[in-house]
């Protein structure tokens, strides 16, 4: 059981080390379904910035390309660049706090010990 503590905590905390390939890893190779979920969940909030910067690309692309106006498009690039800048510090809160919960979770403690 404490093994399994571990690796749902390391899933998280992976975000600062090696964010796509510890939870990819854990996600494979875990034996236990609760683990796996916990890798899953992981993986998805180490990944949404990296898409959120490449839809923010393509969306400052666009309009570039489609306003004649380089003050539309730098406001537009700096509102997308903030938001993902937000995005990018809730989610790394929300690892830390899932991984000290993973850490610090009971035994029978079905948050963190069941996927029902």
């Amino acid at each position: 059981m404490k093994d399994q503590k571990i690796l749902n905590a390391l899933s998280y905390f992976s975000l600062f080390f090696a964010p796509l390939i510890v939870p990819i890893a854990i996600w494979i190779f875990s034996a236990t379904e609760s683990t796996k979920h916990h890798a899953k969940i992981a993986l998805l909030t180490h990944i949404l910035p990296t898409i959120g910067a490449i839809v923010s690309v393509f969306i400052v692309g666009v309009v570039g390309f489609s306003t004649n106006s380089s003050n539309v498009t730098g406001f537009i690039g700096l509102g997308l660049i903030v938001s993902i800048g937000i995005m990018i510090v809730v989610l790394a809160i929300f690892n830390i706090v899932r991984g000290i919960q993973a850490l610090v979770a009971k035994d029978d403690d079905p948050l963190f010990n069941s996927i029902d």
